[in-house]
Formats: structure tokens, sequence, C-alpha cells
């Protein structure tokens, strides 16, 4: 009882006491010295089952960072300017935590403290909303690097922000890894095609891309959102996010990006396991097309990489429930030969093996026995086609 007095004790003066040299920086306008750091954590609380979260720092010049104690690691402890690193949190079995995160640039310092919530040794039920939006359960393990960058966007419904989806950019590709969303009971609706391409606003301008990038020179590429228009029908402003240039993946118009192809079959039946009725199930989607060496196709106009293969994992739970199953296509004329005999099933894996393929670890925000157990096999009986 002493020791818990102790450190709740503690909990409540430290933040107090760093303030002097550094912000606890739950106000991210707060700079000092042209020193911004925050994080995409709520309250700067982490669960007990641990995760990943981004450190975003905004800084003139040079800059490293540190934590105070091992069970919170940083993925790059050094940078130049604005960036965003991972920070990976290990589970915990004791009693409420917290650690120490130092960012320093030109002489200045700034402090982020971050709590980790009580455990009981057990784990725990999946979060639907784990500790910021890195630990969601649809994102994928991050790759994070000074080239790459993780962007959410989110709209507000009832008062709360309600994320439309996700992506970790390629600043190298100028094209997304991946982008990552989830259907439930509520995102449902019928707001139809909202359609104006802008940029990203939250990419750096000399790694945007443009609408105009895929005109006259793209020899038969299309504009093909990732995650689809008709995957964001709740709100109109949803639906427009998803016109971001940033979620657009250079597809082959005839045979691929059209009605009718194998692609737009998958996305189709996505879209049917999406119809949610029930508050205890969610549908959760991560789409992408292959980047990086050997992935791809070649370039368009600006840059833009071509992939060689477009992918989905798709996991289901229903009243806790799980199951899930994979797609991975080639991005070619799926319309003839070899391809005209072959049925959407044909290309459907599961998750362990579309990770072989494309070197993500999908859904590691599920407790470790419930994500070995369904990445491991699929059951196509398990699915309405």
């Amino acid at each position: 009882m002493k020791y818990k007095f102790i450190q709740t004790l503690l909990l409540v003066l430290l933040p107090t006491l760093f303030a002097a040299c550094g912000s606890d920086n739950n106000d991210p306008t707060d700079n000092i010295g042209g020193l911004t750091v925050s994080t995409d954590l709520k309250n700067n609380e982490v669960s007990a089952k641990g995760g990943s979260f981004f450190l975003q720092i905004k800084a003139e010049g040079k800059w490293t960072a540190s934590s105070q104690d091992s069970w919170c690691t940083i993925n790059n402890k050094e940078g130049n300017g604005n960036a965003s690193t991972i920070c990976s949190v290990s589970a915990n079995d004791g009693d409420e935590r917290y650690t120490v995160i130092t960012v320093t640039s030109n002489g200045k310092s700034e402090n982020v403290t971050i709590t980790q919530k009580e455990g009981n040794g057990k784990e725990p039920d999946p979060d639907p909303d784990p500790s910021g939006y890195a630990g969601r359960i649809e994102i994928p393990k991050l790759l994070g690097g000074n080239m790459n960058q993780f962007i959410t966007h989110s709209t507000k419904r009832n008062g709360k922000d309600y994320p439309t989806y996700s992506i970790e950019y390629s600043y190298e590709y100028k094209h997304c890894y991946w982008v990552a969303y989830r259907f439930d009971n509520t995102t449902g609706g019928s707001v139809g095609r909202n359609e104006n391409y802008q940029p990203d606003p939250n990419i750096p301008k000399q790694y945007q891309t443009y609408k105009d990038d895929y005109n006259f020179s793209a020899n038969g590429y299309t504009r093909g959102h990732l995650c689809a228009s008709s995957d964001r029908q709740y709100s109109v402003e949803a639906n427009k996010q998803t016109f971001y240039m940033s979620n657009i993946s250079p597809q082959l118009q005839t045979g691929f990006n059209q009605s009718g192809t194998t692609w737009d079959k998958a996305e189709g039946v996505v879209q049917k396991w999406g119809k949610i009725t029930q508050a205890s199930d969610t549908l959760y989607v991560i789409k992408g097309g292959t980047i990086g060496p050997n992935k791809i196709k070649g370039y368009i106009d600006n840059g833009i990489a071509i992939p060689k293969y477009f992918f989905m994992a798709v996991l289901y739970c229903s009243n806790k429930n799980y199951k899930a199953i994979a797609f991975y296509l080639p991005h070619e004329n799926l319309k003839v030969p070899p391809y005209s005999s072959k049925e959407l099933k044909d290309y459907v894996l599961s998750i362990d093996e579309l990770e072989k393929e494309t070197g993500f670890d999908f859904f590691i925000n599920l407790p470790d026995d419930v994500e070995k157990q369904v990445e491991a096999n699929y059951t196509l009986s398990d699915w309405s086609w």
C-alpha cells in the first residue's frame, strides 16, 4: 500500500516538475524554441496490453529522442526537421506505470510523459479502439523512418473524431503502402460520390501527388481508389477524403479498374461483408498495392510507383469471435488469358500467406493467441459470396 501511495504521488507531481524544463505536451501548440512534441495517444495513455504509437516532432534542425524506461522504445532516435517516429510499448502485467520521452533540438528539450494502464497478468480482450490511431486493430506494423509518414484522416461524428481511414505513405514512391479502415453498424449510408481529387494536405508539398499526374502520359493507368468511395458513404466529408490523392493508385483501366473485373468483385464482396447491423460486429480492412524494390511495374508522371500486385486483408469480429481472409491479385488485365478462367476465390489466401507475399505484419494489435489463430487459415464457407 505504501508503494502504491508513493507511485500515485509521483504520477501527480512529476508532470508539474518536468514542466520547468519541457512540457507534458497535451497542448500541441506549445512551442519551445521552435520545438514541439506530441503523440497520437489520447491523454498520452497506453493500454495495459501495449502496442505502438506515433511521436510527432516539429523541430528547426537536428533532434534526438530518448525514453527513460526500456519498456517504451523509440524506432528512430534522431532526425532532422519535422518527422514522425514509432514508439513501441510492451505489455504491462503490474501496477500503472509511466515513462518520460525527451526530445532535444538546438539546446532545447521537451518532455512527454507516457502512462500505461495497470495490467492483471492476463491478456485482455481486444480493445476495439486501442491507444492512439497507430494502435487500432486495423493498423499493420508500421515501417516508420523519415521517408514514411503515418496519417489518419477523420471526421467529427457526435462530437468525437471518427477515423475515415489511415495510411502509411512513402515519400520515395509517392504512394501509400496500405490503407486501413473499418466497417461497423454506423458506417452505412448513401451520400453518393462527392468527387473532388485533391493533394493530401498532410503530406509535404514536395512529396504530394496531383490529379493531373494521371493525364495523357499515364499509359492506360487511371486513378484507382484504395479506400473506395463506396466504402465511406456515411458522410459527405468522409467521402470527400477518399479523393485525396494519397488514397489513389495507378491502376490499369482495361481489365482491372473497371466494373465487372476481379478487383471490382473483390471490392464489392468486402462492401457486402461491411453491411453490418449489430453493434457487436466490426469488419477491419487493409487494402494496398505493392511498392518497393521488385514490387512495382514502373512509374507514371511525378514519380508515382505502379504496383505489381494489389491485396486486401480482411478481419471480421462478431461478438469477440474472429475470422480472417485475404486476396492477392496480379496487376494485369484479368479479362484475358491466362487469367480469364479464374474466379475471385482463386485469389484467396490466408493472412499468413499474404504477409509472406507483401512483407507486412497485419493485425498486430490483436492478442497474440487470437492473431496466430485467425491468420493461419481461412474457410471459404465462413464467408458469404
